[in-house]
């Protein structure tokens, strides 16, 4: 009786257990995520957070450039035939005027072929006395139709040459003198400045010879130069033709310079995967220089915002997600999952998950996300 009495309590006991064991543990609360710092430790880090759409730094990014000519105020200034530089009237830095002399080259060729256009010229005019002559006895039947046929085609051989021999003189950057003219050979080739500008580079020694394939002297108008800018494709979305931008040279830190982007080139180079940007810079003073390094802070076009800008150090991957941590308290924070939309090395537009003036973690981002994965 005792041991019937037993058995029936042991079982009930072990059911009683069983069924402790099987019950499901009850459900975690669903809400957002938030992670608790010690203030102290976010102090020692550095940690910072700034409010979404009052960055004014992350409504611009930054590209490199340099500083490059205006192509259509830059010249090389050579001759189109070998000679002997006997005289340099310029200087490297020295400011010119179009048309003021750089430097006298000798050119033996350029005598010969003067001497070869005179010799043209008064072939043909000896050629056209002759044919009016065999014209006019032709009429009195004092020669043959024959002569008066040589002679026409002597006048025609005669301006042939001629138009050559001038062309040649061309090449030398003369011209043959009108009858009236004292003939004077000259052996020397003057070579100008095309343009206003400053004497950027000269290759020319004196005594030394030049030949066509060379470039005696460079010519520049620096009143205006480019930043040629770099933009690489993951950029380029947030890079418009005409944005206004702000420029600083790293030999200059502290001058500002603003320009406009003029244009972005079409193609992009093989090698750096990039696009130039040019923007027209003001240089009256001279303080820049053709190769000096700057720092561009190109606005982002609002054409190419799709939704929140953040800066790139703010989005975190945490396990498979990208996340934010917004702060609620100092200490507390809430570890948001967003969407990303196109990405550059210094901005990230978030889709959604985030709203304007809230605020996020932006330096020291990478601290709080190992916290999250410790805790």
């Amino acid at each position: 009786m005792h041991a019937a009495i037993l058995l029936v309590a042991f079982l009930a006991a072990g059911c009683t257990s069983s069924e402790a064991k099987s019950a499901p543990a009850p459900p975690r609360e669903a809400g957002p995520r938030v992670l608790n710092v010690d203030v102290g430790l976010l102090e020692r880090l550095g940690v910072t957070t700034s409010r979404v759409g009052q960055q004014g730094d992350v409504e611009r990014i930054e590209l490199p450039g340099t500083l490059e000519y205006v192509l259509d105020r830059y010249a090389e200034v050579g001759t189109l035939v070998e000679g002997r530089v006997t005289k340099i009237d310029v200087t490297v830095g020295e400011r010119v005027k179009k048309g003021q002399p750089l430097a006298t080259v000798l050119v033996p060729a350029l005598v010969n072929a003067q001497a070869e256009a005179l010799s043209a010229r008064a072939a043909h005019r000896t050629a056209v006395e002759h044919a009016k002559r065999e014209s006019l006895l032709l009429d009195q039947n004092l020669t043959t139709a024959r002569e008066a046929e040589v002679a026409r085609a002597e006048v025609v051989r005669a301006e042939a040459d001629l138009a050559a021999a001038q062309s040649k003189l061309a090449l030398f950057g003369f011209r043959l003198p009108s009858s009236a003219d004292r003939i004077k050979l000259a052996g020397s080739v003057v070579l100008t400045a095309p343009l206003d500008g400053v004497v950027v580079r000269r290759d020319a020694v004196l005594g030394g010879f030049v030949s066509p394939n060379e470039t005696a002297f460079v010519v520049a108008n620096t009143d205006t130069l480019w930043a040629v800018l770099d933009v690489y494709e993951s950029d380029l979305a947030f890079v418009r033709e005409g944005a206004t931008v702000e420029l600083r040279a790293d030999a200059l830190p502290d001058d500002k310079l603003v320009g406009r982007i003029a244009m972005i080139e079409p193609a992009v180079e093989k090698t750096t995967r990039a696009l130039r940007a040019r923007i027209v810079v003001e240089n009256h003073d001279g303080a820049l220089r053709q190769g000096f390094f700057v720092r561009a802070l190109v606005p982002i076009a609002e054409t190419a915002r799709g939704g929140e800008m953040v800066p790139s150090a703010a989005v975190q991957p945490l396990g498979e997600r990208d996340v934010v941590f917004v702060e609620k308290a100092r200490g507390r924070f809430e570890v948001r999952t967003v969407t990303v939309g196109k990405k550059t090395p210094h901005v990230v537009e978030v889709l959604d998950g985030l709203a304007e003036g809230e605020s996020v973690v932006t330096h020291g981002a990478f601290v709080l996300r190992g916290e999250a994965t410790r805790q």
